[in-house]
């Protein structure tokens, strides 16, 4: 698996960061600065505060008395943070974030900021629900699209979007097809088979909520890698990605049970690079094909247009009617083609459930040099159970 060596925290605080602060970079970071209390960071023997001042983001050595939050890390989970090797939610989940005063989730909440520090990534600041291209000419990100739009077309919705749902992409014969597939997989699907991820239900029962690398015991799935329908999709902004057959999952699906559960069956705002991996994972193209269709009784898709290629903060439940929100309802043969760092959810459905969803993912060329054959970021996921990821996330 992909590594770095190992950043000096103090090096790197007294050569690197001043120049930071002053560039583009500090500039990207005081978007993400408002409502943030001082975050203390004990990194091996060394301390550092950072703090907005007059909406100017300072660090200063030292962890002052004000720090709302102060978090111990080891010097090699901070270089995976700087490195987003890591993101705090990951090291989190791994249990690597030892919180001396406040919680990992004001961690999360300054972690917008510090990607912008770190790696210049701009901050998602919307202004509103509207949405436009880069020409300026209004979008609609929920628009009925089909497979007989023009390539351009395609491309110039998902370049504003970052998500798209395309209409009667596969037929009732090949979704049967698939979903026979998937009967069968999950019938052999064992929790401890590390092909599967498991929910548990408020009794404690585990629920078959994922299988991963689904085409290694599937000829049919297996050659959905090929189909150019799916090939077409995904290189309308990129023409070198691959779909990830042996290593990040492979192609996966999406189970939705119903009910309250804990674990990742439902899973809150994020991006599929949240688990760190940015640098070399995007920009992936995920296809979902929808084998059962979509609704808020059974669960869909719901995303924020246009949040791709930013850190987009989550959303509180009262925001997204100030976003460029969409959800996204479907029917089986039906495609959803999203970028991997495009902020979504997955949330809990509104009724019985029992959505169905695969996933084939392409990937750009250097997640292939630098992630191996059996390697994925979500192994840390497989590897927690449900009550350890909640506890882990602050739940």
């Amino acid at each position: 698996m992909l590594g770095h060596d190992r950043i000096d925290a103090e090096t790197y605080h007294r050569d690197i960061v001043p120049g930071l602060l002053i560039g583009a970079h500090g500039k990207r970071a005081e978007a993400g600065l408002a409502g943030l209390d001082p975050l203390g960071l004990r990194i091996g023997t060394g301390a550092w505060t950072y703090r907005a001042d007059d909406s100017r983001l300072r660090v200063v050595e030292g962890i002052d008395p004000d720090a709302g939050c102060v978090v111990r890390l080891s010097p090699d989970a901070w270089t995976d943070l700087v490195t987003l090797l890591r993101t705090a939610a990951a090291l989190a989940i791994a249990g690597e974030v030892h919180t001396e005063h406040g919680t990992v989730l004001d961690l999360f909440r300054w972690e917008p900021a510090l990607r912008a520090l770190y790696q210049g990534i701009e901050i998602y600041l919307p202004q509103g629900p509207e949405l436009y291209d880069r020409h300026g000419a209004p979008v609609n990100p929920a628009a009925e699209l089909t497979l007989d739009r023009s390539d351009r077309e395609l491309a110039e919705h998902f370049e504003a979007t970052g998500v798209m749902r395309i209409r009667g992409v596969f037929s009732t014969a090949e979704i049967a097809v698939l979903n026979a597939e998937v009967d069968r997989l999950a019938a052999e699907a064992r929790p401890d088979d590390d092909r599967s991820w498991w929910a548990e239900t408020e009794s404690g029962e585990a629920v078959l909520c994922r299988i991963v690398y689904a085409s290694e015991r599937s000829a049919p799935i297996g050659e959905l890698a090929r189909d150019p329908r799916l090939v077409r999709l995904a290189g309308l902004l990129h023409d070198d990605l691959a779909a990830s057959m042996d290593r990040m999952e492979g192609v996966s699906v999406l189970l939705k049970p119903a009910g309250r559960l804990k674990g990742l069956a439902n899973i809150p705002w994020h991006t599929d690079c949240g688990l760190g991996g940015h640098h070399i994972m995007c920009p992936s193209v995920a296809i979902g094909i929808q084998l059962t269709g979509s609704s808020a009784e059974t669960g869909y898709l719901e995303a924020i247009p246009g949040s791709h290629g930013r850190t987009c903060p989550q959303p509180t439940q009262e925001e997204p009617a100030n976003l460029p929100y969409v959800a996204v309802p479907t029917e089986p043969g039906d495609v959803t083609v999203h970028v991997a760092d495009v902020l979504h959810a997955s949330p809990p459905p509104a009724g019985v459930g029992g959505r169905r969803t695969m996933y084939v993912t392409f990937r750009p060329p250097s997640l292939f040099e630098q992630v191996g054959p059996g390697e994925a970021v979500n192994d840390l996921i497989r590897s927690r159970t449900a009550s350890e990821l909640e506890a882990g996330l602050g739940r």
